[in-house]
């Protein structure tokens, strides 16, 4: 051992390990082979567990990162969709003079699936003779699909501006035909929130913009008798828009990016075209309607 050199001894210590690492291979086999069945089932079901969560803990830290992947939502397709989820709501009401004349008088919409819809007071009782007397019309709607159904008037409401029409279906249509309902917005606005405006008179016209005013009033609330003391709310009187376009006509509705109508073109508020009446409203009269006048599609 003296009389080697350092590389001898390297050598001479890797040939030890080589041997002791063999002798223990062999010793370890011989072992094994003698031990009972149990010991190396548990040996190689431990092996078989860890290899299974080496692999499959990857997988799992790769899932947790696609499910944080965030989706990018344009203000445009957000106005398309609201466009597209209300056009089949909106119908196109004409009025036919006795002279057998078809015109456009407004829009209407719908507001409940009995077929009534609701428009502008001011498309109604428009034509007079020579004394003053109103010529007796006829109404009739036009829908997106092409149909085309005569009208009958269920209710008006001049403070309000609103009138109401029911459409006549023939009986083999009852049933059978439904109307789309559209999704409406009952909640609170706020100031400069985005709208869309759904209006046009031959076709379909957008326009967009944002709340710029919200007319309200102080109004009272009826009394349920469990207090002396006068109740007052909030009630909103008109939604004011920076929308301005000759597309508006008398019916239009207005839109939030949701695609819940919000608002109504009728009424004093018509004239002013970028001026709507809430929704809320429309529906407070709509409730006044008779049990008699309401009948089932």
């Amino acid at each position: 051992m003296e009389g080697l050199n350092k590389q001898q001894l390297i050598l001479l210590a890797l040939l030890v390990s080589f041997v002791t690492s063999v002798a223990t291979g062999i010793v370890t086999v011989s072992l094994m082979d003698q031990a009972p069945q149990g010991i190396t089932q548990t040996i190689n079901r431990v092996v078989e567990k860890t290899i299974e969560r080496v692999v499959t803990e990857p997988q799992k830290q790769t899932a947790s990162v696609i499910t944080k992947e965030t989706v990018v939502v344009k203000a445009d397709d957000m106005v398309i969709e609201a466009i597209e989820k209300n056009q089949e709501s909106v119908v196109r009401i004409q009025e036919k003079t006795g002279d057998g004349h078809v015109g456009f008088a407004g829009l209407g919409l719908i507001v409940s699936r009995d077929g009534f819809l609701a428009a502008d007071i001011g498309i109604a009782y428009r034509k007079a003779d020579g004394a003053g007397n109103a010529i007796a019309e006829t109404y009739q709607a036009l829908f997106p699909n092409g149909r085309v159904f005569p009208l009958n008037i269920a209710y008006s409401d001049q403070n309000a501006g609103l009138i109401f029409f029911q459409v006549l279906l023939q009986e083999k249509e009852k049933g059978v035909y439904r109307l789309v309902m559209p999704q409406f917005n009952l909640g609170d606005l706020k100031l400069g929130q985005a709208v869309v405006a759904l209006s046009g008179a031959d076709s379909d016209a957008v326009s967009t913009g944002i709340i710029s005013n919200l007319v309200e009033r102080t109004a009272a609330k009826p009394s349920d008798g469990s207090t002396t003391t006068p109740q007052t709310f909030k009630e909103l009187i008109a939604i004011k828009t920076d929308i301005r376009s000759t597309e508006l006509v008398s019916g239009s509705i207005l839109l939030n990016l949701s695609g819940e109508v919000i608002g109504f073109s009728a009424g004093a508020l018509s004239g002013n075209r970028n001026t709507f009446l809430s929704i809320r409203k429309v529906f407070d009269v709509f409730s006044k309607i008779p049990a008699s006048a309401t009948g089932s599609l």
